[in-house]
């Protein structure tokens, strides 16, 4: 059983964020109905925001436009570009702030500290004051991003299982920060890589560049400058992702941020990523969880 809404940390820090951003909120997690997490979309109305230590790891996605951002961390000054699905994520115990060109749409998540704690133990058996969570500033990170959609969706559309699925993308973010975003190392050993990161930008820039086009694993390693059977097997080494599962990745990367904007049907936006419709709707779900019209429809509610 959770604590009761006064011990909770995590709506505490949502709403100093509120207050000290001059949130206009569009939506917000229900306190009595979620355990480990909470959720909140607003426009922030303060382009200046200081933000004490939350006690929580939080992160935040761009919903809106482009923006220019600077963050203050640890006396480190970082600025950026935040494109929609660009995200930060804000370790628990550090004070922090925050300049923006704009105003703007943010979506943040917040999980429970204890919950986090309790997490590494069980994964590490390590004390959790010994495991850092590493700072990220303007970020795409696919399982982040879906995490917070599926959140979204919960609470502009709750059903009679919420909380024991907003229980279980608490666990599923708590998870992912361990593997992803901490000092810990929770890979399974694996053998050296042997693709030349000049190779690998190489292969990767080339991706990136061509995502609406009809690409071949022969293409991919010939940019590389490898042999085909070679580029496949180092190429997943290095990355931990078979060449087809990196290029889905990217395709669902872009067609994320395509999807914010809403003069592309989703057929268009299928095409700039070299998709049939039928097939970007497939594996868009199976990513995602939700179709791309619910994914937009959320993002319009």
């Amino acid at each position: 059983m959770a604590d009761g809404i006064a011990g909770r940390p995590e709506w505490a820090a949502l709403e100093i964020v509120h207050e000290l951003a001059g949130a206009d909120v569009s939506a917000v997690s229900p306190q009595a109905d979620w355990d480990f997490i909470a959720a909140t979309r607003f426009r922030f109305t303060n382009v200046d925001v200081e933000l004490p230590s939350l006690g929580v790891p939080a992160f935040g996605i761009n919903y809106g436009p482009d923006m220019r951002l600077e963050r203050t961390l640890r006396g480190r000054q970082v600025r950026g570009i935040g494109n929609p699905g660009h995200l930060s994520l804000l370790p628990p115990d550090d004070p922090s702030r925050w300049l923006f060109d704009k105003p703007g749409d943010i979506m943040l998540v917040i999980l429970n500290r204890k919950y986090l704690d309790a997490a590494i133990e069980t994964a590490s058996g390590r004390s959790p004051a010994s495991v850092e969570i590493m700072p990220q500033f303007t970020i795409r990170d696919l399982t982040l991003e879906r995490i917070a959609h599926q959140l979204l969706n919960k609470i502009s559309d709750p059903a009679f299982d919420s909380k024991l699925r907003t229980e279980f993308l608490a666990q599923e973010l708590a998870e992912h920060i361990l593997q992803t975003h901490t000092s810990l190392d929770l890979r399974p050993p694996s053998r050296p890589h042997t693709m030349p990161p000049n190779r690998l930008k190489r292969a990767e820039d080339f991706i990136g560049a061509n995502l609406g086009q009809d690409m071949s694993l022969q293409d991919i390693a010939n940019a590389a400058g490898m042999s085909l059977f070679h580029f496949a097997k180092v190429f997943k080494r290095a990355t931990g992702r078979s060449p087809h599962q990196y290029l889905t990745e990217r395709r669902m990367l872009q067609a994320r941020s395509l999807l914010h904007d809403g003069r592309l049907s989703v057929g268009e936006v299928a095409s700039a990523v070299g998709l049939s419709q039928n097939r970007f709707g497939i594996v868009f779900k199976r990513l995602m969880r939700m179709t791309p019209s619910k994914f937009r429809e959320v993002l319009n509610s």
